[in-house]
C-alpha cells in the first residue's frame, strides 16, 4: 500500500466551516472502489483532505492489490481519531455505508464512533432548482464555479484502469487514479462556497423599483412583463440566472444586485367571497351579490350562490403571487390554485420585500422531478 501526500500551500476555507466545527478538526473523505455492490467489490482508494497550518493537505491510502484493503482501512482508522466532522459528497448514500461494511467484515468496530457528517450533496439540495436544474453531481457544481481540473473520468470508468494497474503496475494507471481522487478531495474543499446561494432562502432584500418591458413573444403576439428591482447584502461566489416556467430572475454576484421578471397577464380575473351563504349569484351578470341586496331583485333573477359561484368578475392587468401578500386575491376560476393581483393598482411598495423573498423562495420549495 502507499500512503501519498501533497500539500496545497497557503489554501484557506473558503466558506466559514466554523459554521459546523473548528476547520482543523474536519476531514473531507472520498473513496473509489472496484463497483457499487459493497458486498462483491474491492475498496483501493481512500482519500482524504484536511487544513494543516501550511495549507490543505490531501493524503491518499492506496491499495496497490485488492488484498491490501484491510491495511488501507487501518491506516484510515489511525488518521480519522484526529478529527471530528467528516466532509463529504453524498457520501450519507455510498462512500460511509461503503466503508462501514468493510469495517464490518474485518473486524473493525466503531470506525466512525464520535464524528459528525457533513454531507455537501445533501446540504445543496435545496439549490437544485435555483442552480443546477440538469445536474447536481460535484463536477457540475466545480463547473458552475469555474473550477479546472486535470482528470477527465469518472469513478467508473477508472475500474478497469484500477485492475490494469493490479496487474502491471504501471505508472501511467497510478497516476490518472490518484489525480481523479485528489481533485475529487481538494474538489469539495473548492466548491464549499457553493453553500452561500443558501442563504437565499429568506435572504434580506432591498427594493428599488420596477419597470415594465414589452416584447413580442415566439408566435409574434405583443406581450408585457414586469421587472422588479432588488439588491442584496449578501456575498455569492458567482452571478446566475434561474427560472421557472413563469419567472426569470438574474443575479449579480459582482453588485448584489437581483432582477426578477414575471409576466403581465390581461383579461378577466376573480375575487371569490368565502361567506357564500352570505351572497346569492346572478347568472345574467356572472357576478354574485349580497343576499340583503340580490332579494331586492325579481326572484327568476338570482340563485343560492355556492363556492364555486361566489365572485365578481375584474378586469385588467395582473402578476401572479405565490402567497396572499397583494389584497384582494384573485383567481381564474375555484379550483385555480394560482394567485394573482391586480398590477400596478394593488402592488404596495412597503410589501415588495416580502414579496421578492417569497418570489426567490418558490425556488426552494419545488418538489423533485
Amino acid at each position: 500500500m502507499q500512503i501519498i501526500d501533497k500539500l496545497y500551500e497557503n489554501y484557506k476555507p473558503l466558506y466559514p466551516v466554523d459554521r459546523f466545527c473548528d476547520p482543523y478538526k474536519a476531514l473531507f473523505v472520498d473513496i473509489e472502489t472496484t463497483g457499487l455492490k459493497k458486498e462483491t467489490t474491492s475498496l483501493y482508494l481512500i482519500g482524504c483532505g484536511y487544513y494543516c497550518e501550511d495549507g490543505f493537505m490531501t493524503r491518499l491510502f492506496f491499495a496497490d492489490n485488492t488484498s491490501e484493503e484491510i491495511d488501507i482501512l487501518l491506516m484510515f482508522r489511525e488518521h480519522l481519531f484526529k478529527y471530528t466532522h467528516l466532509i463529504h459528497f453524498n457520501g450519507s448514500k455510498f462512500d460511509i455505508p461503503y466503508l462501514e461494511y468493510k469495517a464490518g467484515v474485518y473486524g473493525i468496530p466503531g470506525l466512525f464512533d464520535g464524528t459528525d457528517q457533513i454531507d455537501v450533496y445533501a446540504m445543496c439540495k435545496p439549490l437544485r432548482y435555483l442552480l443546477f436544474p440538469e445536474s447536481m453531481r460535484q463536477k457540475a457544481i466545480e463547473g458552475f464555479l469555474g473550477i479546472k481540473r486535470e482528470d477527465k473520468f469518472g469513478g467508473g470508468e477508472l475500474i478497469e484502469v484500477y485492475k490494469h494497474y493490479e496487474a502491471n503496475n504501471n505508472e501511467a494507471d497510478l497516476k490518472m487514479l490518484i489525480t481523479h481522487n485528489r481533485e475529487d478531495v481538494l474538489g469539495m474543499h473548492l466548491i464549499m462556497p457553493i453553500l452561500f446561494y443558501l442563504d437565499f432562502k429568506d435572504a434580506p432584500l432591498v427594493y428599488e423599483d420596477y419597470r415594465i418591458n414589452k416584447y413580442t413573444d415566439y408566435n409574434g403576439d405583443e406581450c408585457e412583463e414586469v421587472i422588479f428591482e432588488y439588491s442584496t447584502p449578501l456575498s455569492f461566489p458567482r452571478s446566475f440566472v434561474a427560472k421557472t416556467e413563469s419567472m426569470y430572475v438574474k443575479a449579480s454576484a459582482k453588485d448584489r444586485h437581483l432582477s426578477i421578471r414575471l409576466p403581465i397577464y390581461s383579461g378577466t380575473m376573480k375575487i371569490f367571497f368565502d361567506n357564500y351563504r352570505d351572497y346569492c349569484y346572478i347568472p345574467d351578470e356572472d357576478t354574485a351579490l349580497l343576499r340583503s341586496i340580490a332579494l331586492a331583485l325579481p326572484k327568476d333573477k338570482y340563485v343560492k350562490a355556492t363556492k364555486e359561484k361566489c365572485y365578481q368578475n375584474i378586469t385588467g392587468t395582473f402578476i401572479k403571487q405565490p402567497s396572499n401578500t397583494f389584497t384582494p386575491v384573485l383567481r381564474s376560476s375555484y379550483k385555480d390554485k394560482k394567485k394573482y393581483f391586480k398590477f400596478p393598482e394593488s402592488f404596495k411598495t412597503e410589501a415588495a420585500e416580502d414579496f421578492g423573498r417569497q418570489l426567490i423562495n418558490v425556488f426552494f420549495s419545488m418538489k423533485h422531478r
